[in-house]
Protein backbone atom coordinates (compact mmCIF):
# COMPACT_ATOMS: atom_id res chain seq x y z
CA UNK A 1 0.00 0.00 0.00
CA UNK A 2 1.68 3.72 -1.25
CA UNK A 3 2.17 6.27 1.55
CA UNK A 4 -0.47 9.27 1.97
CA UNK A 5 2.55 11.12 0.08
CA UNK A 6 2.53 8.64 -3.05
CA UNK A 7 2.90 10.62 -5.53
CA UNK A 8 0.22 9.50 -8.35
CA UNK A 9 -0.53 12.44 -10.57
CA UNK A 10 -0.55 12.51 -14.35
CA UNK A 11 1.88 15.36 -15.35
CA UNK A 12 2.45 16.74 -18.93
CA UNK A 13 4.72 14.37 -20.08
CA UNK A 14 2.65 11.19 -19.33
CA UNK A 15 -0.62 12.54 -20.84
CA UNK A 16 1.35 13.24 -24.32
CA UNK A 17 3.42 9.64 -24.19
CA UNK A 18 -0.58 7.93 -23.65
CA UNK A 19 -1.86 10.55 -26.76
CA UNK A 20 1.31 9.10 -28.79
CA UNK A 21 0.73 5.75 -27.87
CA UNK A 22 -3.15 6.04 -28.69
CA UNK A 23 -2.62 7.89 -32.20
CA UNK A 24 -0.05 4.88 -32.83
CA UNK A 25 -2.17 2.07 -31.94
CA UNK A 26 -5.04 3.89 -34.02
CA UNK A 27 -2.72 4.19 -36.75
CA UNK A 28 -1.67 0.55 -36.94
CA UNK A 29 -5.55 -0.53 -36.41
CA UNK A 30 -6.53 1.60 -39.51
CA UNK A 31 -3.44 -0.06 -41.66
CA UNK A 32 -5.48 -3.73 -40.55
CA UNK A 33 -8.90 -2.02 -42.03
CA UNK A 34 -7.09 -0.63 -44.87
CA UNK A 35 -4.96 -3.83 -45.68
CA UNK A 36 -8.05 -6.17 -45.31
CA UNK A 37 -10.15 -3.42 -47.29
CA UNK A 38 -12.98 -2.75 -44.63
CA UNK A 39 -14.81 -0.27 -46.49
CA UNK A 40 -16.73 1.28 -43.35
CA UNK A 41 -16.96 1.76 -39.73
CA UNK A 42 -19.06 -1.14 -39.00
CA UNK A 43 -17.07 -3.23 -41.50
CA UNK A 44 -14.48 -5.03 -39.55
CA UNK A 45 -11.38 -6.92 -39.78
CA UNK A 46 -11.79 -10.91 -39.59
CA UNK A 47 -9.88 -13.96 -39.99
CA UNK A 48 -11.22 -14.42 -43.37
CA UNK A 49 -10.06 -10.92 -44.83
CA UNK A 50 -6.53 -11.57 -43.15
CA UNK A 51 -6.24 -15.34 -44.65
CA UNK A 52 -6.54 -13.82 -48.00
CA UNK A 53 -3.34 -11.17 -47.18
CA UNK A 54 -0.17 -12.29 -48.60
CA UNK A 55 2.34 -13.44 -46.72
CA UNK A 56 4.39 -10.33 -46.95
CA UNK A 57 1.64 -8.12 -46.30
CA UNK A 58 0.61 -10.21 -43.32
CA UNK A 59 4.07 -10.16 -41.59
CA UNK A 60 4.31 -6.23 -42.07
CA UNK A 61 1.10 -5.93 -40.37
CA UNK A 62 2.23 -8.06 -37.70
CA UNK A 63 5.58 -6.35 -37.14
CA UNK A 64 4.46 -3.02 -37.28
CA UNK A 65 1.95 -4.08 -34.37
CA UNK A 66 4.59 -5.20 -32.32
CA UNK A 67 6.59 -2.52 -33.09
CA UNK A 68 3.81 -0.47 -31.69
CA UNK A 69 2.82 -1.99 -28.84
CA UNK A 70 6.72 -3.53 -27.87
CA UNK A 71 8.02 0.65 -27.88
CA UNK A 72 5.14 1.77 -25.41
CA UNK A 73 6.14 -1.14 -22.77
CA UNK A 74 6.79 1.16 -20.31
CA UNK A 75 4.62 3.72 -21.30
CA UNK A 76 1.74 1.24 -20.09
CA UNK A 77 3.51 -0.28 -17.80
CA UNK A 78 3.42 3.06 -15.75
CA UNK A 79 -0.09 3.78 -16.51
CA UNK A 80 -1.33 0.13 -14.73
CA UNK A 81 1.15 1.33 -11.80
CA UNK A 82 -0.33 4.69 -11.62
CA UNK A 83 -3.78 3.32 -11.81
CA UNK A 84 -3.27 0.89 -9.25
CA UNK A 85 -1.64 3.26 -7.05
CA UNK A 86 -5.05 5.65 -7.91
CA UNK A 87 -7.84 2.37 -6.73
CA UNK A 88 -5.52 1.99 -3.42
CA UNK A 89 -5.58 5.90 -2.40
CA UNK A 90 -9.27 5.80 -3.04
CA UNK A 91 -10.10 2.68 -1.55
CA UNK A 92 -7.57 4.46 1.35
CA UNK A 93 -9.86 7.43 1.35
CA UNK A 94 -13.35 5.74 1.76
CA UNK A 95 -11.51 4.44 4.64
CA UNK A 96 -10.82 7.38 6.72
CA UNK A 97 -14.57 8.82 5.98
CA UNK A 98 -16.13 5.50 7.23
CA UNK A 99 -13.69 5.58 9.90
CA UNK A 100 -14.82 9.84 10.61
CA UNK A 101 -18.54 8.84 10.74
CA UNK A 102 -18.10 6.60 13.09
CA UNK A 103 -16.34 8.91 14.72
CA UNK A 104 -18.95 11.48 14.23
CA UNK A 105 -21.84 8.79 15.19
CA UNK A 106 -19.75 7.88 18.24
CA UNK A 107 -19.76 11.74 19.47
CA UNK A 108 -23.29 11.83 18.78
CA UNK A 109 -24.01 9.35 20.80
CA UNK A 110 -22.13 10.80 23.56
CA UNK A 111 -23.38 13.86 23.50
CA UNK A 112 -27.43 11.91 23.65
CA UNK A 113 -25.99 10.14 26.65
CA UNK A 114 -25.30 13.28 28.62
CA UNK A 115 -28.21 15.43 27.49
CA UNK A 116 -30.13 12.02 29.07
CA UNK A 117 -28.14 12.09 32.03
CA UNK A 118 -28.97 15.47 32.62
CA UNK A 119 -32.32 15.16 32.19
CA UNK A 120 -32.02 12.18 34.28
CA UNK A 121 -30.33 13.79 37.37
CA UNK A 122 -33.06 16.86 37.38
CA UNK A 123 -35.78 14.91 37.54
CA UNK A 124 -34.24 12.81 40.33
CA UNK A 125 -33.37 15.66 42.62
CA UNK A 126 -36.88 17.03 42.04
CA UNK A 127 -38.52 13.80 42.97
CA UNK A 128 -36.21 13.08 45.91
CA UNK A 129 -36.76 16.95 47.06
CA UNK A 130 -40.78 16.66 46.58
CA UNK A 131 -40.36 12.80 48.05
CA UNK A 132 -38.90 14.00 51.32
CA UNK A 133 -41.06 17.24 51.62
CA UNK A 134 -43.83 15.16 51.51
CA UNK A 135 -42.62 12.70 53.98
CA UNK A 136 -41.92 14.91 56.71
CA UNK A 137 -45.34 16.61 55.75
CA UNK A 138 -46.90 13.11 56.37
CA UNK A 139 -44.50 12.70 59.49
CA UNK A 140 -46.43 15.86 61.40
CA UNK A 141 -49.34 14.97 60.49
CA UNK A 142 -49.47 11.03 60.83
CA UNK A 143 -53.20 11.10 62.12
CA UNK A 144 -54.58 12.47 59.26
CA UNK A 145 -55.21 9.84 56.05
CA UNK A 146 -53.31 10.34 52.70
CA UNK A 147 -55.50 11.21 50.36
CA UNK A 148 -55.63 11.17 46.40
CA UNK A 149 -55.56 15.18 46.29
CA UNK A 150 -52.11 15.30 48.59
CA UNK A 151 -50.39 12.42 46.10
CA UNK A 152 -51.90 14.51 43.12
CA UNK A 153 -50.85 17.86 44.83
CA UNK A 154 -46.97 16.17 44.83
CA UNK A 155 -46.84 14.68 41.37
CA UNK A 156 -48.40 18.30 39.96
CA UNK A 157 -45.04 19.68 41.79
CA UNK A 158 -42.40 17.31 40.59
CA UNK A 159 -44.16 18.02 36.75
CA UNK A 160 -43.82 21.79 37.27
CA UNK A 161 -40.06 21.65 38.56
CA UNK A 162 -39.45 20.02 35.22
CA UNK A 163 -41.40 22.26 33.08
CA UNK A 164 -39.24 24.98 34.82
CA UNK A 165 -36.05 23.23 34.12
CA UNK A 166 -36.33 24.07 30.34
CA UNK A 167 -36.80 27.91 31.39
CA UNK A 168 -35.22 31.26 32.27
CA UNK A 169 -36.82 34.72 32.53
CA UNK A 170 -35.27 37.39 31.54
CA UNK A 171 -35.14 40.67 33.32
CA UNK A 172 -35.00 44.88 32.29
CA UNK A 173 -35.50 44.03 28.16
CA UNK A 174 -37.86 47.15 27.20
CA UNK A 175 -41.04 46.36 26.50
CA UNK A 176 -43.11 48.37 23.53
CA UNK A 177 -46.64 48.58 22.36
CA UNK A 178 -45.76 46.65 19.29
CA UNK A 179 -42.89 44.22 19.66
CA UNK A 180 -41.16 41.42 17.88
CA UNK A 181 -40.19 39.26 20.87
CA UNK A 182 -39.02 36.74 19.30
CA UNK A 183 -36.27 39.09 17.62
CA UNK A 184 -35.80 40.51 21.06
CA UNK A 185 -34.98 37.42 22.66
CA UNK A 186 -32.22 36.52 19.69
CA UNK A 187 -30.56 39.48 20.23
CA UNK A 188 -30.06 39.20 23.65
CA UNK A 189 -29.17 35.28 23.22
CA UNK A 190 -27.10 35.90 20.44
CA UNK A 191 -24.94 38.33 22.50
CA UNK A 192 -23.56 35.56 24.52
CA UNK A 193 -23.50 33.33 21.68
CA UNK A 194 -26.56 31.21 22.20
CA UNK A 195 -29.09 30.45 19.17
CA UNK A 196 -31.30 27.99 20.90
CA UNK A 197 -34.93 26.66 19.46
CA UNK A 198 -37.38 28.69 21.95
CA UNK A 199 -41.04 29.99 23.06
CA UNK A 200 -41.01 33.73 24.40
CA UNK A 201 -43.82 35.20 26.62
CA UNK A 202 -44.04 38.78 28.82
CA UNK A 203 -45.37 37.27 32.44
CA UNK A 204 -47.41 39.17 34.70
CA UNK A 205 -49.99 42.34 34.50
CA UNK A 206 -48.59 45.42 32.82
CA UNK A 207 -48.10 48.55 34.29
CA UNK A 208 -47.14 52.08 33.28
CA UNK A 209 -43.03 52.31 33.32
CA UNK A 210 -42.07 49.03 34.04
CA UNK A 211 -41.30 46.23 31.35
CA UNK A 212 -42.70 42.64 32.70
CA UNK A 213 -40.08 39.72 32.13
CA UNK A 214 -39.93 37.34 29.76
CA UNK A 215 -40.20 33.83 30.49
CA UNK A 216 -38.37 31.64 28.13
CA UNK A 217 -38.69 28.28 27.30
CA UNK A 218 -35.77 26.08 25.87
CA UNK A 219 -35.37 22.60 24.58
CA UNK A 220 -34.05 21.06 27.91
CA UNK A 221 -32.03 21.92 31.02
CA UNK A 222 -28.60 21.39 29.37
CA UNK A 223 -29.15 24.71 27.26
CA UNK A 224 -30.59 26.42 30.26
CA UNK A 225 -27.16 25.52 32.10
CA UNK A 226 -24.77 27.13 29.36
CA UNK A 227 -27.37 29.63 29.19
CA UNK A 228 -27.22 30.84 32.58
CA UNK A 229 -23.38 30.33 32.74
CA UNK A 230 -22.46 33.09 29.83
CA UNK A 231 -25.83 35.16 31.01
CA UNK A 232 -23.07 37.39 32.65
CA UNK A 233 -21.42 38.41 29.73
CA UNK A 234 -24.24 40.72 29.33
CA UNK A 235 -22.83 43.58 31.92
CA UNK A 236 -20.15 43.92 29.68
CA UNK A 237 -22.35 45.16 26.35
CA UNK A 238 -23.59 48.09 26.80
CA UNK A 239 -27.05 47.66 24.71
CA UNK A 240 -27.55 44.83 27.08
CA UNK A 241 -25.92 45.86 30.70
CA UNK A 242 -29.03 46.32 32.19
CA UNK A 243 -30.67 42.89 31.24
CA UNK A 244 -30.64 40.24 34.01
CA UNK A 245 -31.16 36.46 32.83
CA UNK A 246 -32.18 34.29 35.76
CA UNK A 247 -33.31 30.56 36.66
CA UNK A 248 -37.61 29.88 36.57
CA UNK A 249 -37.98 30.06 40.06
CA UNK A 250 -41.02 28.84 42.35
CA UNK A 251 -43.32 31.38 44.16
CA UNK A 252 -41.50 29.84 47.68
CA UNK A 253 -37.81 30.37 45.61
CA UNK A 254 -38.64 33.80 44.98
CA UNK A 255 -39.70 34.56 48.12
CA UNK A 256 -36.27 33.18 49.21
CA UNK A 257 -34.94 34.76 47.08
CA UNK A 258 -36.26 38.11 47.45
CA UNK A 259 -34.99 37.65 51.20
CA UNK A 260 -32.13 36.70 50.55
CA UNK A 261 -31.40 40.04 48.14
CA UNK A 262 -32.73 42.02 50.67
CA UNK A 263 -30.68 40.74 53.78
CA UNK A 264 -27.64 40.78 51.11
CA UNK A 265 -28.36 45.03 51.18
CA UNK A 266 -28.73 45.76 54.68
CA UNK A 267 -25.31 43.55 54.85
CA UNK A 268 -23.56 46.16 52.16
CA UNK A 269 -25.07 49.34 53.92
CA UNK A 270 -22.96 48.21 57.47
CA UNK A 271 -20.01 46.65 55.20
CA UNK A 272 -18.67 49.16 52.89
CA UNK A 273 -15.56 47.49 52.58
CA UNK A 274 -17.01 43.70 51.19
CA UNK A 275 -19.13 42.50 48.06
CA UNK A 276 -21.91 40.58 48.93
CA UNK A 277 -23.13 38.37 46.53
CA UNK A 278 -25.78 35.46 46.60
CA UNK A 279 -24.75 31.47 45.39
CA UNK A 280 -26.94 28.49 45.80
CA UNK A 281 -28.96 30.01 48.43
CA UNK A 282 -26.09 31.99 50.75
CA UNK A 283 -24.60 35.00 50.82
CA UNK A 284 -21.00 35.21 50.48
CA UNK A 285 -18.29 38.08 50.73
CA UNK A 286 -15.38 38.88 49.72
CA UNK A 287 -13.49 42.18 50.40
CA UNK A 288 -13.43 45.26 47.59
CA UNK A 289 -10.60 45.29 45.34
CA UNK A 290 -8.50 48.83 46.07
CA UNK A 291 -7.73 51.40 43.21
CA UNK A 292 -5.11 53.45 43.79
Amino acid sequence: MPSDNADVSFDGSQLQEWRCANQDIQGWVEEVRNATKCKCIADKPDIEKLMRLNKEALVKLIMSGYSVTHGYDTVFDTFQRDVENMKTDVIESQRKVIKLQEQLLEAQCENLDTVRKTVGNVIGETVQKEIKLYSQAVSKTSKQAITKADLKSVMKTVVSEEDRSRNVVIFGLQEAEQEDLTEAVTDVLSEINEKPKFEAARVGERKPDQCRPIKVTVGSSSAVHQILIKAKALRNCDQFKKVFIDMDRSPEERQLQRELVQTMKEKSATHCDKLFYIRSGKIYSRKRKSWV
